[in-house]
């Protein structure tokens, strides 16, 4: 799963890897959490790449009343690649609205209950996590762009962690990700993997990591267990 990340590269190294314009100045960011607004990177009505903030937390367009409520308090975060284009929270936004979300690395926790320690998990470089987005109805009735990082089985060098890890799309599958429609989902079904042994590498950090209060630099520094 992903329910933690970080992006520290630039608004510009942003804009220069997806190809896109970025109007925000945004700052680094070493421990984006559920529900907070995030980069994102889709196709505008002009079928044109765009840059857009987005609530991490999946809402339904058709999501109402104590569904809605549910959701406020425990977010969609995350989507499995493998049953995204038939479960009905998903599949509309599987076969129209897919994106890109930026990101330098994620966490996961590894360990028991009350004791887990927590580890950066990175490739050495700026990347993009496949997304599903969809405009929705909050709960005070303005509408809302949400999004949901999809999720695969653990790969070699995650599973030890973890039994699933976020999906990334490789920048040369940027454009079929963002563009198929429902005539060419069957040639995303090559996409929906983890990466081979060597992708990733990991080490332990700060347990200040659990807080999504706590950002900064040192979070990503290497602790000794």
């Amino acid at each position: 799963m992903c329910g933690r990340y970080h992006l520290n590269s630039t608004p510009a190294e942003v804009a220069k890897h997806f190809d896109v314009d970025v109007r925000d100045n945004f700052p680094p960011r070493y421990n984006v959490a559920p529900t907070q607004p995030i980069a994102t990177i889709r196709m505008n009505e002009m079928r044109k790449r765009e840059y857009a903030l987005m609530r991490w937390g999946f809402v339904p367009s058709w999501a109402k009343g104590d569904y809605l409520q549910r959701l406020a308090s425990k977010p969609l975060i995350n989507a499995r690649a493998e049953t995204a284009a038939e479960k009905p929270t998903f599949r509309s936004a599987y076969k129209r609205r897919r994106c890109l979300i930026p990101a330098d690395g994620f966490y996961e926790w590894e360990g028991k209950a009350g004791a887990k320690q927590p580890y950066n998990i990175m490739r050495g470089g700026l990347f993009g996590f496949a997304g599903l987005w969809e405009t929705a109805v909050d709960p005070d009735g303005g509408e809302i762009d949400t999004c949901a990082i999809l999720t695969v089985a653990a790969g070699p060098d995650v599973k030890a962690l973890h039994s699933r890890e976020p999906l990334v799309i490789a920048p040369a599958h940027y454009e079929l990700w963002l563009t198929a429609d429902e005539r060419d989902l069957d040639y995303l079904d090559d996409l929906l993997h983890p990466p081979p042994k060597g992708t990733w590498r990991h080490y332990p950090v700060s347990k200040a990591v659990g807080s999504p209060r706590n950002d900064g630099p040192d979070l990503l520094k290497e602790v000794v267990l």
